[in-house]
């Protein structure tokens, strides 16, 4: 029975790897990623940059091991090439070989603050990924982890009895961070981690999350627009287009650097928005 080698290194790593969707409902097959090769060190931080459709999310996605999450139009196979997570070949994991897994690989999805569990107040939504692993265990120390957490994302204790409905969209997404974290994962895969998160609290979220590498050494995957938390987190940029890696480096040399036009029209684009949309608070 395979387990999750928790001295791997690199902790991710893809050799020219293919990733498709099945055709569903008489459309075709989709390739969304083509050909990618990527290594993620242990305790190192990559950022997987590219534009709406390139791949970025269902790279990251099956690289946590969450590729069968989701109705069935959405899962994610293997096309071809290699991707091992913590030592386990990712193609054909057994349902108890990713169950294993992915409570060492933490993942937060696109959007993640919206499908927060609507019945659950914010303490038990935090708590959740504990109870479907265990059935008993010690809150209190939990606790001192979690008005800690609380207070580096700026939301007060009280924030812990509301319910989803009852917090902004920044609110919530702030929560869905830090649910990702409760399971102490040595690798954390992020999707837009800062999405719909007002200015003024995005770098609370970059403090959470270099809170967490510093206290647990985790090695993460970042994938953002947010150019303030790429900068203060990312080592190594991978940049996605029409799911091929056209652009990779580090984070301080690769949009300075470029010979891509569109890496450079990339880093163009994220230092004139800054990450502008508009935001609830």
């Amino acid at each position: 029975m395979a387990h999750p080698n928790l001295e791997a290194d690199p902790v991710l790593y893809t050799s020219d790897l293919s990733l498709r969707y099945p055709a569903h409902a008489g459309g075709r097959a989709f390739q969304a990623i083509e050909g990618v090769s990527v290594e993620v060190p242990r305790g190192g931080v990559l950022a997987v940059l590219g534009e709406s459709g390139s791949g970025k999310s269902t790279l990251t996605r099956y690289l946590a091991g969450r590729s069968t999450e989701g109705d069935k139009n959405a899962k994610i196979k293997s096309a071809g090439g290699d991707a091992r997570a913590l030592d386990l070949p990712l193609e054909r994991l057994s349902r108890r070989n990713r169950a294993r897994l992915t409570a060492y690989i933490g993942h937060l999805a696109q959007d993640a603050g919206a499908t927060l569990t609507p019945e659950l107040n914010v303490g038990d939504v935090l708590f959740e990924p504990i109870v479907e692993r265990v059935r008993n265990f010690d809150r209190e120390p939990l606790g001192e982890v979690i008005a800690e957490m609380m207070d580096i994302v700026a939301l007060p204790l009280a924030k812990l009895q509301e319910y989803p409905f009852e917090l902004s969209k920044g609110q919530r997404q702030r929560v869905a961070v830090m649910r990702s974290l409760m399971l102490d994962p040595c690798v954390l895969i992020v999707d837009e981690p800062t999405l719909g998160v007002d200015a003024n609290n995005r770098p609370k979220i970059v403090e959470l999350l270099k809170w967490y590498r510093e206290r647990t050494g985790a090695a993460m995957v970042l994938v953002s627009h947010d150019i303030g938390m790429l900068e203060a987190l990312a080592e190594e940029v991978v940049v996605l287009q029409q799911g091929r890696v056209v652009g990779r480096g580090e984070i301080n040399t690769i949009f300075r650097n470029t010979e891509h036009d569109y890496v450079k029209r990339l880093a163009d684009a994220l230092r004139s928005t800054a990450y502008d949309e508009i935001a609830e608070e």
